[in-house]
Order: C-alpha cells, then sequence, then structure tokens
C-alpha cells in the first residue's frame, strides 16, 4: 500500500522534529516512577501523643511502595461530659523509611477512615499534616463533619503544599495529626464522637507517595 504524505518546507519540518523531541522531552522528564516492587520498607516506627497511647498504633508499607497504612485503635475524640482534653485528641509519628537510592517522595493524598456520630450542632474535624526531617515546609489536609451525622466515611485529601524528600538523603517522615470535635454552645444532651475504622473504633489513615527519579 502506497502511503503520501503533504509535502512540506526544510524549516517548517525542523520546527515539527524540534518540537516533536521537545514535547517527548518534557513527557519523559514528567513521567512518574515508583521504585521497585518490596524496596520500601519501614525501618522503625515511634509515635507519641494522647490520642495514641503505647501500645496503641501500627505501620505498614504496601508491597509496591505506593502506600503507607497507619492505625491506631484508642484515637477518639469526644464531647462527652464536655472536657476539653477528651475533645481533642492527637498524636506524633514518627516513620524511619528505607528506599532505594535514586527517588525522591512526596504524600499526595491522605485517605481516612473511621466513624462518627454528631447530633445536630456539633462539628467533627480531622487534621494530618506531615513534614520531612531536616527540611523546610509542612503539608496538610484537613476535612470537617457537620452534625447531625452517624455513619462510617471514607473521606481522600490532598495534601496542600506538599513537601519533598531530597535525593539520596533518607531522612525520617514525621506525620501529624488531630480529631476534634466541637459541640460549640449545643446544649447538653447532645453529644459527637470521631475516630478513625468504625466496627471496634480503630482510626485508619492511608497515605500515597508520589515518587520521582532524582
Amino acid at each position: 500500500m502506497k502511503v503520501s504524505f503533504p509535502s512540506f518546507s526544510p524549516m517548517g519540518a525542523m520546527a515539527a522534529l524540534l518540537l516533536l523531541v521537545t514535547m517527548l522531552q518534557l513527557a519523559v522528564h514528567g513521567q512518574a516512577e515508583a521504585p521497585p516492587a518490596n524496596t520500601v520498607s519501614i525501618e522503625g516506627f515511634s509515635y507519641n501523643g494522647d490520642g495514641c497511647p503505647s501500645g496503641s498504633a501500627e505501620g505498614s508499607i504496601s508491597s509496591d511502595g505506593q502506600a503507607l497504612t497507619v492505625m491506631f485503635s484508642k484515637y477518639t475524640a469526644t464531647t462527652e461530659g464536655r472536657i476539653q482534653k477528651q475533645m481533642r485528641k492527637s498524636c506524633v509519628v514518627t516513620v524511619k523509611l528505607n528506599y532505594p537510592p535514586g527517588f525522591v517522595f512526596t504524600l499526595g493524598t491522605v485517605t481516612m477512615r473511621g466513624y462518627g456520630k454528631l447530633d445536630a450542632g456539633i462539628k467533627g474535624t480531622i487534621k494530618t499534616s506531615y513534614y520531612i526531617s531536616g527540611l523546610p515546609g509542612t503539608a496538610s489536609a484537613t476535612h470537617n463533619f457537620n452534625g447531625p451525622f452517624d455513619d462510617n466515611y471514607e473521606v481522600a485529601d490532598e495534601f496542600i503544599a506538599a513537601v519533598e524528600s531530597t535525593c539520596n538523603v533518607v531522612r525520617n517522615l514525621q506525620l501529624n495529626s488531630e480529631v476534634r470535635v466541637n459541640p460549640g454552645k449545643i446544649p447538653l444532651p447532645s453529644n459527637g464522637l470521631l475516630t478513625m475504622d468504625s466496627q471496634d473504633l480503630k482510626l485508619t489513615q492511608k497515605f500515597y507517595f508520589k515518587w520521582r527519579r532524582c
């Protein structure tokens, strides 16, 4: 089969070729590439805060290195008794990662799963932020719930101003979170609680990595 092409001037052909090469270079440069499967792991893991007492948290990395899951078993904020320290719980998780040289990462989104029971007028808030030890900048994601609400939930939020690690230097990842319920001036007996996996009141956060070669 004979295929004919429209004719171009030499200068026009050269310009088209340069444009094509530039587009290909940009595409390759912007292409996401993660470390090989099973090469990203947690080497150390510690936590501290009134939302995560000793023995109440655990963490794991997916085999493809794309997700970090942190689970808590006693992370619940409640308005019961209207005690201020019970209405806000927080936790700081320090994660020591191990991954191959030549890659850097940011955390793109965080998925939060749990259960909320908020009477009318009561507000619940989940806030998660992270930073990388020794580097400037903090990224955060916040989700609000407004009563009346009584259900399991799963929400995914993007981090604002995501922070990137540095090439060939593996630093600790610091994850800060807070769960808060605010009754405002709503009188008793109205109450609310907010936690993260509903059946056994576990709070679960799943962080999604964005990798690139450096």
